[in-house]
């Protein structure tokens, strides 16, 4: 019934969908965005005076900015363990913008913040809740052609899928970092050269700072092998103090060396990602990997069907006692990469997800997908979002953590207005019911406004 009913909103919104858009779409991390084709437009209407206002001399000035509410219901957080509770709640997420031109050479870009949690029954999430604050923060210099250096608040995007970097977009507040980031472009070849710290967030206004007991650094380089295929490699390293991994707490000096390969041919698209992980904690070695395969098949067909398949491996901790880690970190993770539920993350995990999508029309999609969720081994924890142990290692030996069922629908309503949707049942396998845990529906609705 909800995917009929979801097919037949689907069909209803495509056929008052508008032809065209008005400029380009916006991206996932606002700074990138480039108003200054308008700088040609004599007759600039509507939002296009805010996108362009000249200031002379060549300067100009951008504003921009979002509205975005996210209403969720679920039945069994964290799978009703510790007697959670059924709830319904919002989260509410203003950002306003400035992006400042002074010269081809000089740059200041600022974003204001605020962020609520409405009719939540839980204590606020550390990424419901904050006053106003510096959301982002940076002075860009572009020395000479092909390069700048960026210094200050930040958000860091380095390829689309995000899975162990990423703006952390579902949750309310995204992910920002302090520091410097240098990047060279080049032809074919673009370079990130970056020290940050993560901020850590605090609930007043003006009160968020750089984590003085993270840092996190690294050397990105992504090439074009041809009009549809790209290349990346990358060597991160990311420093963590009094940290903890099952009954050890200590300092951990991680290094991920890693490559991503990604394109098309025809009516298939591919991707893949493989990284290594080593270092020390608290004494011990790190040992550590993850790995992500993945591709599809659009048919030639109305609505353009995709057949999608997608394997993920995230390593676990086969032996506590043995002088070695092997609990996979993914560092800064998005979020929703599985679903948004937050119910699974990359350490210890096997997850496999076949998929189908449709595009009824350029601005509805819809997916609908069903995941295979295992531990990669029993001596671990079940791991939660972004690695969160959702208890300690039992005595239960079974893998399975229970398989998930999801459908993903998304509207780009206008330029300015996107609705999207999902409904996801996350079975409790053997290996959850052990600890006492049940199934969980959630679903959740955004409706986001940009400008």
């Amino acid at each position: 019934m909800k995917l009929a009913t979801t097919v037949l909103l689907a069909a209803m919104a495509c056929a008052g969908a508008p032809q065209a858009m008005e400029g380009p779409p916006f991206k996932p991390v606002r700074s990138d965005e480039d108003y200054s084709y308008l700088r040609g437009v004599q007759d600039r209407a509507g939002l296009d005076t805010l996108r362009y206002i000249p200031l002379g001399g060549g300067a100009y000035l951008s504003l921009g900015g979002e509205a975005r509410l996210r209403i969720d219901a679920i039945d069994a957080p964290r799978f009703g363990l510790n007697g959670e509770q059924p709830d319904t709640f919002a989260l509410g997420r203003l950002l306003l913008s400035g992006d400042l031109h002074l010269t081809p050479a000089l740059r200041v870009y600022g974003e204001l913040g605020l962020h609520r949690d409405i009719g939540k029954h839980d204590a606020p999430a550390t990424t419901d809740r904050d006053g106003v604050d510096a959301q982002v923060l940076f002075v860009d210099v572009a020395p000479a052609a092909g390069w700048r250096a960026r210094l200050g608040r930040q958000e860091l995007q380095l390829n689309p899928t995000q899975r162990f970097i990423a703006v952390r977009e579902s949750p309310n507040i995204r992910q920002s970092f302090d520091g410097l980031r240098v990047t060279r472009a080049a032809g074919k070849l673009k370079l990130d050269a970056f020290y940050l710290q993560p901020v850590a967030l605090s609930p007043s206004a003006f009160d968020d700072k750089r984590s003085r007991t993270q840092r996190f650094y690294g050397l990105y380089a992504s090439t074009k092998l041809s009009p549809r295929q790209t290349l990346d490699v990358y060597a991160l390293g990311l420093e963590r103090d009094r940290v903890r991994f099952g009954q050890v707490t200590g300092d951990e000096r991680r290094v991920s060396l890693g490559a991503r390969l990604a394109g098309a041919r025809g009516a298939v698209d591919y991707e893949a990602e493989g990284l290594i992980q080593g270092g020390r904690f608290a004494g011990r070695r790190i040992r550590a990997f993850a790995a992500s395969a993945g591709g599809g098949y659009t048919l030639n067909q109305p609505w353009k069907p995709r057949l999608g398949l997608r394997l993920d491996l995230g390593s676990g901790d086969k032996d506590p006692a043995d002088g070695k880690l092997g609990t996979f970190n993914p560092m800064f993770p998005k979020g929703a990469y599985f679903n948004e539920t937050g119910l699974t993350s990359w350490g210890n995990l096997v997850a496999l997800r076949p998929s189908l999508g449709v595009t009824p029309c350029k601005a509805v999609s819809l997916e609908a997908s069903y995941t295979v969720h295992r531990r990669w081994t029993t001596g671990d924890a079940i791991y939660l979002q972004p690695l969160a142990p959702l208890a300690p290692v039992g005595v239960d030996r079974s893998k399975d953590v229970g398989d998930a069922i999801q459908l993903d629908g998304s509207w780009q309503v206008s330029r300015n207005l996107r609705l999207q949707a999902q409904f996801a049942r996350q079975a409790a396998g053997p290996a959850v019911r052990a600890l006492g845990g049940r199934a969980t529906d959630t679903a959740v609705v955004f409706i986001q406004a940009r400008f």
